[in-house]
């Protein structure tokens, strides 16, 4: 069984490119003029660059790590957030659509473009926009092409702004719902407080005044007492000089100083002994809710201090977020002077080889009997 394969034959190439010289020279002509007439009329464009040294979002002293760590989720699809760097998440914060927003909001470019919506003007600003991280630097280039040169500058230094913008608008979220919190908390510690101080208003208008003149008058009492107890102890101690045990006053003063300490212990609710102090067991009901609302009032105080601190601290954070970063600038954009696109030299020496390919590949399928030569082995 014999197998057929096919050889060029390159003798033939070169009869078929000599016979059809002019052919080849015309279409070849034909793909340059083209080319030199596109870049005649075609609009030129003008690229504006800025340089910026990206925040340092990954580092966790700053705290932007937690602030930014929604966002870069979201962008990295919640996977290797670790592994980002600074310029890579900076840049995933300015492709998102707030930041897109925030340019064409300041420059208009729905009216300047024609455009319909923001959705349509985001895609036509996504192929003028080009950012460009530095490895080895860790900066980040932002170019914008724009048949406006001026134009074109003012959006890449615009750019900065809307970052630093974009990346307080998150940290500024975070820190106002912390102060909503922190006032939520306020508002409860704020009205237990001021139901404590009404528990202890009305025990004070009921028992307070009554509570009072009780322990004026046993107070009085027990002083009065302890001060007998103490003339008689005295007495009792001198007499024991000059008399006995024995004898009837001695005696008789003993029992007047029993008498007195059982009063002071009837008063007190204890016994005492040698150890005389005045009484402090007063209306024990009373005293003891009495005690109980301070203790409950002062309590209350305190939580309330605490959560208007804390509510104070939350507020100033939230307010010092408001201003937007200051992102840090190598090489603001200057207004280009010379134009970018379209690159002339590039784009004929791209047509006169066009022409070249599609001659010779319309010459070849043309003329493929004599070109292949078909071997029988």
């Amino acid at each position: 069984m014999s197998s057929k394969e096919k050889e060029i034959n390159w003798k033939a190439v070169i009869d078929v490119i000599k016979c059809n010289k002019k052919f080849i020279g015309a279409l070849t002509s034909f793909s340059t003029v083209i080319a030199i007439v596109y870049c005649i009329f075609a609009t030129p464009i003008y690229t504006a660059k800025v340089l910026i040294n990206p925040p340092k979002l990954t580092d966790s002293g700053t705290g932007f790590s937690q602030v930014i760590s929604g966002i870069t989720a979201l962008t990295s699809g919640g996977s290797g957030l670790l592994q980002k760097t600074d310029a890579d998440i900076a840049i995933a914060i300015m492709r998102t659509d707030s930041v897109s927003d925030m340019v064409i909001r300041q420059f208009n470019l729905i009216k300047m473009w024609n455009r319909t919506d923001f959705d349509v003007t985001r895609r036509v600003l996504s192929t003028i926009i080009r950012f460009v991280p530095d490895l080895r630097t860790g900066f980040v280039e932002i170019d914008v092409d724009n048949k406006n040169p001026q134009l074109a500058a003012d959006i890449a230094n615009y750019y900065t702004v809307a970052l630093g913008q974009a990346i307080n608008n998150v940290a500024y979220s975070r820190a106002n719902q912390r102060y909503q919190f922190y006032e939520s908390q306020l508002s409860v510690a704020f009205t237990a407080l001021k139901d404590a101080e009404n528990q202890l208003k009305l025990f004070t208008e009921s028992n307070g005044i009554l509570a009072g003149q009780q322990e004026r008058v046993i107070a009085s009492i027990s002083s009065q007492l302890q001060g007998q107890l103490i003339a008689a102890q005295m007495q009792l101690q001198s007499m024991s000089y000059y008399t006995s045990s024995d004898n009837p006053d001695y005696r008789a003063m003993q029992t007047k100083i029993e008498s007195i300490k059982k009063q002071i212990n009837q008063l007190s609710n204890r016994s005492i002994d040698e150890d005389i102090t005045i009484p402090v067991g007063l209306a024990p009901k009373l005293t003891s809710e009495y005690l109980s609302l301070t203790r409950n009032l002062m309590f209350k105080q305190l939580v309330y201090d605490v959560m208007l601190k804390q509510s104070k601290a939350a507020q100033l954070d939230a307010q010092s977020e408001m201003v937007p970063l200051a992102i840090q600038v190598i090489d603001p954009a200057q207004v280009p002077l010379y134009k970018s696109k379209p690159r002339r030299l590039s784009i004929i020496v791209k047509g006169l080889f066009l022409g070249l390919f599609f001659s010779f590949v319309y010459l070849i399928i043309r003329n493929r009997n004599k070109i292949f030569i078909v071997r029988s082995s």
